[in-house]
């Protein structure tokens, strides 16, 4: 994960991140697996609204 901060005022203003999985999970099942997280997630619906997020997620 990588991240640029603001100094004024004070804020992320993007972070990128990679989410690395260890499954035998289909591809397809990974892919739903990142539209819910970025949907649903405490953490990643916290920061979202000001901050640019992207990032992906892949098998290990």
């Amino acid at each position: 994960m990588d991240g640029v901060r603001q100094d004024v005022p004070p804020k992320m203003e993007s972070i990128r991140y990679e989410i690395i999985v260890d499954t035998e999970e289909s591809d397809q099942r990974l892919g739903l697996l990142h539209e819910n997280v970025k949907k649903y997630g405490t953490v990643f619906n916290t920061v979202a609204p000001g901050t640019d997020l992207s990032g992906s997620l892949r098998r290990r």
